[in-house]
């Protein structure tokens, strides 16, 4: 488990904070965080802390080529039906007589109810009038939809209080053991490898599929490729962010990137090095802060990046942008009253 050593959260979290003592705490809390950062907080703290800066990484990466084709929405409709795998895979191990829950076995279920979220949109997609944003709002609502109940269908079974399902819909490190987190690093690590070996081709059917058909790559083929990247990245987040938010994870790195670069290489490298901050960050609060999901830690932190760069980015920030209309705006008064006087000038001439 994650666990900060030499210090209780159970006492901070129950007494109460008045003067002296709210300094204190404080201070303890900051220290922790300090040793967390740092990578002294143990060897478990250490690699989960690992993992999920690797799943950071790779959510920045896969991110960027997602929404540079338009399927950033697709990581959401895969985190949703996810929930639905999730609750058959446990429900499955349950009637196999095992209590326990098995995150490879729902992992499994969680890539098996993705891949057929996918194949459902891309049918809707193309075998009906509507859009594809329309067909991945329905398969994303219904997959939710569908997910709830078969959640609520695994309260009956003996244990599943124990398994802990509740907390792969919000992420929880504090549940992740060496075990889980390198599974997850795993994951995240081969999509990052096949997203970097297929970035010449990704990058062409991103920006002109028709250029990219001409130089005969396998189109259709590569779109199922980067759908996979993106089932391959939710389900390595599926613990630590959670399914619900692992799409976000996906989104906001990828778009923070996108305010400070024009050009592909750059944007994936920043995207990446988001989504490792944001991992590092959100994660290390949620070793040392009772109470608080890693899932929304770490999105905070990626949103936190998002505005920051929205407001201060040099070429698509909001400051950045005011700055140009104010310069523009003085350079046409400039050219309008020097105008005025070479008219006035002549007049009097």
């Amino acid at each position: 488990m994650l666990v900060v050593p030499s210090w209780s959260l159970t006492s901070l979290a129950s007494a109460p904070m008045t003067g002296a003592a709210t300094a204190s705490a404080e201070g303890g809390l900051l220290e922790a965080w300090t040793r967390v950062l740092s990578f002294q907080g143990g060897y478990n703290t250490n690699v989960v802390l690992l993992g999920t800066i690797l799943l950071g990484i790779s959510a920045g990466a896969v991110g960027s080529f997602a929404m540079l084709k338009g399927r950033a929405l697709v990581a959401d409709a895969i985190s949703h039906a996810s929930l639905v795998g999730v609750a058959l895979a446990f429900l499955l191990h349950a009637a196999l007589g095992q209590q326990e829950r098995s995150m490879p076995l729902l992992m499994l279920g969680a890539a098996l109810s993705g891949a057929c979220a996918v194949v459902a949109i891309e049918w809707i997609a193309k075998h009906t009038r509507l859009s594809p944003e329309t067909a991945v709002a329905t398969v994303s609502s219904a997959s939710f939809g569908a997910g709830i109940v078969a959640l609520s269908a695994t309260r009956r079974v003996d244990g599943a209080d124990r398994a802990g399902l509740d907390e792969l819909i919000f992420g929880s490190t504090a549940s992740m053991t060496s075990a889980d987190a390198l599974l997850m690093a795993v994951l995240a690590a081969a999509a990052l490898g096949a997203t970097l070996a297929l970035y010449r081709v990704l990058t062409a059917v991103a920006f002109n599929e028709r250029f990219a058909r001409s130089k005969g790559l396998p189109v259709r083929l590569l779109d199922v490729i980067l759908a996979a990247l993106v089932g391959a990245v939710a389900m390595a987040g599926l613990q630590a962010v959670g399914m619900l938010l692992v799409a976000a994870l996906l989104v906001a790195p990828a778009a923070t990137a996108r305010l400070w670069t024009t050009r592909v290489a750059p944007m994936v490298v920043v995207a990446a090095a988001a989504g490792a901050g944001a991992a590092w960050v959100g994660a290390s609060l949620s070793a040392v802060t009772p109470n608080a999901p890693a899932g929304p830690m770490i999105i905070l932190a990626a949103a936190s990046t998002f505005l920051v760069s929205l407001l201060i980015a040099p070429q698509r920030g909001v400051l950045s942008g005011w700055l140009r209309h104010r310069r523009l705006a003085a350079t046409a008064r400039r050219v309008a009253a020097t105008a005025s006087g070479s008219r006035s000038a002549g007049g009097e001439a």
